[in-house]
């Protein structure tokens, strides 16, 4: 069989695929499902945003997946595919945790769920002609015995030094909003961590030893980190990946991620207020320990980036200045904001639907750099005009230097250069009204 697996590109504000010249950090689903797939199979990985996708080849079979408002491209690009005769099958969280007769009406088939132990029976079938409209996932992968993934196919014209490592799934956390959440069902699952060395390894093969490690949430259970941790100092990598803040009270774990090669760390402050942060279950993240919790991180030469939300149930007006000042006073180098989106599938969704205040649900506009739903004290208008000046004001060329140039983590030139990267590529995105982050 021919296969060909695509990651779609995010849409731009006027519906245009968004592409650039390379991807610095890629994400794990295809070269994890290309390790899953049977020998003899002749195979093609191809990330759109900035490779283009092969439409007029003999494919056999195409699998799309995607995540948030990257579902509305996938069943673009199911339709192109379609109308050139091709089977195509559409999976990931986004399919998962919405309606499957969405995707259905652009492919011939959805993979509802992880796909680890799904994908071979979806080749299979397809192989002798009997495809299932629907596979749902019967039990969770084992992910103590997930193959190596097949670095080997990323094109390295494309990709940037960063390659996905992945160490533990899901989060523990009830956060309302969160559509990892709702699709991991709040199982949080650990690989063993010779497993994840190999994985490592493999990708310092390839050429790389800088590693994305793409869990959700890293930092949860401390045995398992200082584990892991201890094992990674002897590979000399440069590591980053997303954590919960708690880590800020463990100047232990700090010290070890370090000596293993942590140098940024994604933190989900979300709100700086004590009341949002209640109304979607997170107010375990205090607000009044953030400047704290990110001079500690620092100290110990880990930089800090953050993901903020705004149009939460306690945001007024206030929201704008007041998620200014935070990433300005605390000089954060990479910040991401992006406006409450009820992602389809979390209870926040449900709640919102159930109160009558879902506003659209062209989910092309899920982007978190839209407004969705009405909320309590803004006027949507005002929410998503507020946004962008505040985006604005964050990449202006004296913000970015306010906060890139006084950095106290002790960063290598290349992580440097890499946070300044960040910004101007973040600065370009806000110019032409795309949300940071979302390719």
């Amino acid at each position: 069989m021919r296969v060909l697996l695509v990651s779609p590109t995010a849409l731009d504000s006027r519906g245009r695929p968004i592409k650039q010249r390379r991807v610095h950090l890629p994400a794990l689903t295809l070269p994890m499902l290309a390790a899953v797939t049977p020998p003899g199979t002749h195979l093609r990985l191809c990330c759109e945003t900035a490779e283009e996708i092969p439409f007029d080849e003999p494919w056999d079979l195409v699998g799309l997946t995607g995540m948030g408002s990257g579902i509305v491209r996938a069943w673009q690009i199911a339709d192109e595919f379609k109308q050139r005769g091709r089977t195509v099958v559409i999976g990931g969280i986004a399919a998962t945790l919405g309606d499957p007769a969405w995707s259905l009406a652009h492919a011939d088939s959805v993979v509802l769920g992880e796909a680890e132990e799904l994908w071979p029976e979806v080749l299979r079938d397809a192989a002798a002609g009997r495809l299932q409209s629907v596979y749902r996932m019967r039990r969770e992968p084992p992910v103590d015995q997930l193959p190596v993934p097949r670095y080997d196919l990323l094109n390295p014209v494309v990709y940037g030094r960063w390659r996905p490592v992945q160490a533990t799934r899901g989060c523990p956390f009830t956060c309302t909003f969160c559509s990892i959440t709702a699709f991991f069902h709040q199982r949080y699952r650990k690989r063993p961590v010779d497993q994840v060395v190999r994985d490592v390894r493999e990708a310092k093969r390839r050429g790389t030893r800088y590693i994305a490690f793409i869990d959700d949430n890293i930092g949860v259970d401390w045995d398992y980190c200082a584990r892991l941790w201890e094992a990674l100092i002897p590979e000399r990598i440069i590591w980053m990946s997303q954590c919960s803040l708690h880590i800020a009270d463990r100047p232990d774990m700090l010290e070890l991620a370090s000596r293993s090669g942590c140098r940024m760390l994604s933190f989900g402050i979300e709100s700086t207020s004590a009341d949002s942060l209640a109304g979607i279950d997170k107010a375990w993240n205090r607000p009044a320990r953030y400047r704290e919790a990110v001079r500690r991180i620092r100290a110990y030469g880990i930089d800090v980036s953050t993901e903020m939300m705004i149009g939460l149930d306690g945001d007024d007006r206030s929201v704008f200045q007041r998620t200014y000042d935070f990433v300005m006073d605390n000089a954060i180098s990479v910040p991401r904001v992006h406006i409450l989106t009820p992602i389809p599938g979390t209870p926040l969704f449900d709640q919102l639907k159930d109160e009558g205040r879902i506003l659209n649900e062209g989910f092309d506009r899920y982007t978190g750099g839209h407004v969705v739903f009405r909320p309590t004290h803004l006027d949507a208008a005002e929410l998503e005009a507020g946004y962008w000046k505040l985006y604005e004001r964050l990449f202006s060329w004296p913000a970015i230097v306010q906060r890139v140039a006084p950095n106290p983590a002790s960063l290598s030139g290349y992580m440097r250069a890499l946070v300044v990267g960040v910004n101007l590529h973040y600065r370009r995105h806000v110019h032409h009204r795309i949300s940071p982050g979302i390719v």
